[in-house]
């Protein structure tokens, strides 16, 4: 159905002028004049900046795109809050504008508009026969192919699947861009997960996407995710030499884009549970504070730092307008600085580091949120101004009728802008010192030859006649020179199908490292991807290129000297049949120099983590000659995590780390450590008594500890006793005493009971003994933690609470004691009684209520309630607010699970970015947090075979562990010691937060949330 209402709409096009949108945006003022705006802009001596277009002939420009003419492309997104249940006018919808300067005055004097009736329209890219729109849930692609600006026909839904996060609207598929290997890239945020595909394609053969950059082949119409992590990006580019980098928000800024990569993310949860570490970013800097949190680099406060935390639009320039210290550098804009922020790449390692330049452009203009940069025919940068206010765009509302296009030029002598000339040639292009020029003699020649490919038999001598045509002034690839010019003819001939057979694998052997990367890259182009999920997909056709290649790159991952190089083939490894990968994983952990790498160790092992499925074994022969500690450890913990299956492959790698140096026997020792975690008995591998032995005589704490400790875990008594020992020996040092008693409470330990009752009395070892006490359905034990909460350190309350709530005869000796004033009400929370009201326990409920309260559960009381509190907090009464006791109640309600100005836990969203300047949306959020769950948050709760009950959101899972997130900590549980699990379509955050606050707690909690930065405590 939708397909269809996109079809009809689509023909709604021509020059007809927009009815005014409304504009949604509360906060006061309006943007500054488009001229005083630009003129008020500060940028280095030489720079200008004009206006090329702005409101009423554009507005909310979000995307734009170039044509061979020399015309820019324009993506009008009016559609953006709908997503957020705004009550919009049902016929507002996106549409696209093309602008031309034809007499090169810097100010256009053409606009058309395109198409129009679109939605969610955040991403268009231009090709010689029509133009590609990202449109979530789907890529479309509109026909023009006579380029009369009027489309051929309706719109077609080349991929689907793209997730339209309900949660948020920036978080969404964008940033259509064509590569440097004729492949169209694409962007999408981590909170926006899709399954995507081609219409029509199975649930089973779709590819799932989680995040960060993939693309799309137009003619084999094949979709790859190429990595995922990161939060939200929105900006992307490559160097001259082929390499890719984007920018992000919130958790690092800047990123070297590397195939097959796991990186960081700030909320959501990596879809491969083997990847085990996840890579942070390229930068060796942060726009912001960072001992203070991303939230406080606002409202001027990071301006040394480079302006805070979001990033949208990216270009490395390589034009020929500015001056030459100017090339090659990055441009990001700042939204929170009001700039553009420049960076300047430097090689480090296997790949690059982003070093921070003096800020570029600085804005004036309240209104300044830019969303895109891009360079033009004439080398000069144009940036597409969203016009507006608010964080992330829409939680103020949208101002939509207002939009500018600024451009950036040097005073030094002006090129005429316009498009390329109208041939077939493509040398002189090679060169040019604007790629603008390159990049769209490519398309139109690529346009040509796929004219000429899809008239069969009729277009293929003319088919030849053109490769050999292009292909006669290069001579050869194979000679000497610039290497970003070669790699220029590289692509464009790879593009056109007119390389040699021979020719690429010859550049294998290149003297220049960024020829070598490329060979790699276009030799293994059309090899199946790993997914990112670590599944790997069939390649039968293409199983006699790979044999031939892997004993190539193999000796290259042992031999080559560039870092780069080989980080190439580590991606590359995700491409290559699970058996051949060995070989070049081999070469690849040879290097040494290689171990404090920020991205070798890390690729290496998403490469290796596969064979693990099929040939354990492989893994064994890459560990014994491995000299990276983090993949020596993950090698561990991936064959560890199998050994009650398939014990050979663990049992053959401590046979090896028995006869190895110690900080061999040290990775080998975490690796089982971090395997087994949460498990409480498994079979001792037949090689364990010898390694244990050689732990045991070793000085190293880092070795004997864990050695220890998996002895336990085997089932060694004499290790037990001595465990025992410690844990109860009050001259050992308490975090030793620590690790002793959770090796007691996880091995079971016969007198467990008995020690806990002692230790629960222990500051600082009672947290641990409440953990210990809590396996026993025992009221002896609940009235001994209840009646020692005193004794607990008042850092570790929580968890003293959080083990009373774990059965329902601890719930009751709680109450119990709250009845008889030893424990302050205060100190439970809504989460914790609604803990209690799930074990369904009519007597305890009854308790609870007259104890603690009831919960307000009815969507009918919820409503109330927000109705009462947004009559009672009227902006008088919140002005009356006394914020640092606000901040002092949110310290002891909410710090303990979420993050805002930097400080509190990051166990649900972080607020400083949130629209908690909005009554409305606090008061939804905090009264009825269940109404709009991300998939991250929803809250399962967890049933131990052992009467213990558990609420949280899983953080990650594998066949023998679950992983639960709670209010306190990150708890894993052995799969086999679960009796059920229930998830409800809830938020971890309980309702009713505000039930145990006095009416000024209320006010002074909510006004402090409202208020734009932190208030000292009082």
């Amino acid at each position: 159905m939708r397909g269809a209402w996109f079809v009809v709409l689509l023909w709604s096009t021509g020059s007809a002028g927009l009815a005014a949108p409304p504009n949604t945006e509360t906060t006061p003022g309006s943007p500054m004049p488009a001229a005083e705006a630009a003129a008020t802009m500060q940028v280095p001596d030489g720079f200008k900046v004009t206006v090329f277009a702005a409101e009423p002939d554009v507005q909310n420009p979000i995307a734009c795109s170039w044509d061979s003419r020399g015309r820019l492309w324009i993506a009008e997104n009016y559609t953006y809050e709908r997503r957020r249940g705004v009550d919009l006018p049902g016929d507002l919808h996106d549409r696209v504008l093309i602008f031309e300067d034809r007499d090169n005055d810097d100010v256009h004097d053409q606009r058309t508009v395109f198409a129009d009736g679109l939605d969610t329209l955040t991403s268009l890219e231009w090709s010689p026969g029509g133009l590609y729109l990202m449109c979530p849930p789907n890529l479309l692609f509109i026909p023009d192919a006579d380029r009369d600006d009027q489309p051929d026909g309706p719109a077609e839904v080349v991929l689907d699947g793209f997730t339209e996060p309900s949660a948020n609207n920036h978080n969404f598929a964008n940033g259509l861009r064509w590569g440097p290997d004729g492949w169209l890239y694409g962007r999408c945020g981590a909170s926006a997960p899709g399954e995507v595909g081609r219409p029509g394609t199975p649930a089973a053969d779709r590819i799932p996407l989680r995040g960060t950059i993939w693309r799309y082949h137009p003619r084999t119409r094949v979709f790859e995710a190429l990595s995922c992590g990161c939060t939200n990006p929105w900006g992307h580019d490559w160097d001259r030499h082929g390499q890719l980098f984007f920018i992000n928000t919130v958790n690092g800024h800047f990123w070297h884009h590397i195939t097959g990569n796991h990186m960081k993310r700030s909320h959501t949860i990596d879809p491969n549970p083997h990847s085990y570490q996840l890579m942070d970013h390229h930068a060796d800097h942060w726009h912001f504070d960072t001992t203070g949190g991303w939230g406080k680099s606002r409202h001027g406060a990071a301006n040394e730092f480079g302006g805070g935390h979001a990033h949208i639009g990216m270009i490395i320039y390589q034009g020929d307008n500015w001056p030459e210290e100017y090339r090659h550098n990055v441009y990001t804009v700042n939204m929170h600085g009001k700039r553009i922020n420049r960076e300047i790449l430097e090689r480090r390692g296997s790949g690059y580091v982003a070093k921070h330049a003096p800020d570029f452009l600085i804005a004036k203009d309240p209104f300044f949120r830019a969303l895109e940069l891009t360079t033009g025919p004439d080398g000069g940068v144009f940036l597409l101004d969203w016009s507006d206010t608010g964080e992330c765009h829409e939680n103020t509302g949208v101002h939509r009728t207002s939009g500018r296009i600024y451009k950036i030029t040097h005073s030094r002598v002006r090129k005429p802008g316009g498009g390329i000339a109208d041939n077939r040639v493509l040398y002189p292009y090679c060169s040019s010192p604007n790629a603008w020029h390159y990049r769209m003699k490519v398309l139109e020649i690529r346009d040509d030859i796929h004219r000429l490919e899809d008239a069969g038999p009729a277009g293929a001598r003319d088919l030849q006649t053109l490769r050999t045509r292009i292909r006669r002034p290069f001579e050869s690839i194979m000679v000497a020179g610039d290497p970003a010019v070669r790699l220029r003819k590289l692509w464009a001939l790879h593009q056109f199908g007119a390389l040699e057979p021979e020719e690429l694998p010859a550049l294998l052997g290149d003297p220049r490292e960024h020829v070598r990367v490329w060979a790699i890259r276009l030799l293994t182009d059309h090899f199946p991807l790993d997914t990112v999920e670590g599944k790997r997909r069939e390649m039968a056709p293409e199983i006699v290129s790979a044999i031939r290649l892997a004993s190539e790159f193999s000796r290259m991952a042992e031999d080559d000297g560039s870092a780069l190089v080989r980080l190439t083939l580590a991606s590359t490894m995700q491409r290559l049949p699970l058996r051949l990968r060995t070989g070049v994983a081999k070469g690849l952990v040879s290097h040494p120099g290689d171990a404090g790498d920020h991205n070798l160790p890390l690729m290496i092992w998403y490469g290796l983590a596969p064979v693990a499925e099929k040939f354990p074994d492989d893994l064994v022969e890459v560990a014994a000659g491995c000299a990276l500690p983090l993949v020596r450890k993950f090698i561990a913990r991936r064959l560890a995590e199998d050994i009650e299956t398939n014990p050979k492959p663990i049992d053959a790698l401590l046979a090896i780390a028995a006869e190895k140096p110690a900080a061999f026997q040290r990775d080998i020792l975490a690796g089982l450590t971090e395997a087994f975690r949460g498990w409480q008995k498994a079979p001792a591998p037949a090689s364990w008594p010898k390694l244990s032995e050689a732990a045991a005589k070793s000085p190293d704490p880092h070795i004997r500890q864990p050695a220890r400790d998996l002895a336990v875990l085997f089932g060694d008594g004499r290790a037990l006793d001595e465990v025992k020992r410690i844990a109860l020996d009050g001259r050992e040092p308490v975090e030793t005493r620590k690790a002793a008693l959770r090796s007691l409470i996880k091995a079971r330990h016969p007198e467990l009971k008995e020690i806990c009752m002692k230790l629960v009395e222990t500051r600082f070892l009672n947290a641990v003994a409440a953990k210990g006490l809590t396996l026993f359905d025992d009221p002896a034990a609940a009235g001994k933690l209840a009646g020692s909460f005193r004794r607990f350190h008042h850092s570790e309350y929580h968890l003293a609470i959080e083990a009373l709530v774990s059965r329902p005869v601890f719930a009751a000796a709680l109450l119990d004691q709250i009845a008889a004033g030893k424990i302050p009400r205060s100190r439970l929370t809504a989460f914790h009684a609604r803990q209690i009201r799930s074990f369904h326990d009519d007597a305890l409920t009854a308790k609870l209520s007259a104890v603690w309260g009831d919960l307000r559960d009815t969507p009918s009381d919820k409503k109330r309630l927000i109705e009462v509190l947004k009559q009672q907090l009227d902006l008088r009464a919140l002005a009356a607010a006394d914020l640092g006791e606000g901040r002092k109640v949110y310290n002891q309600v909410c710090a303990s699970c979420h993050k805002l100005h930097g400080e509190g836990k990051s166990i649900g969203p972080d607020l400083t970015g949130s629209g908690r300047s909005n009554l409305d949306y606090l008061l939804g959020n905090i009264i009825d947090p269940g109404a709009e769950v991300s998939a991250d948050y929803r809250m399962t709760v967890v049933t131990l075979k052992d009467g213990r009950t558990l609420n949280g959101f899983i953080r990650s899972q594998n066949k023998k562990t679950l992983t639960l997130q709670t209010m306190t900590d990150a708890q894993t549980l052995a799969k086999e010691h679960i009796a059920g699990l229930e998830p409800l379509p809830v938020s971890l955050m309980p309702a009713g937060l505000l039930d145990t606050l006095t009416s000024k707690q209320q006010r002074d909690l909510l006004a402090y949330l409202m208020h734009p930065t932190q208030v000292p405590l009082p």
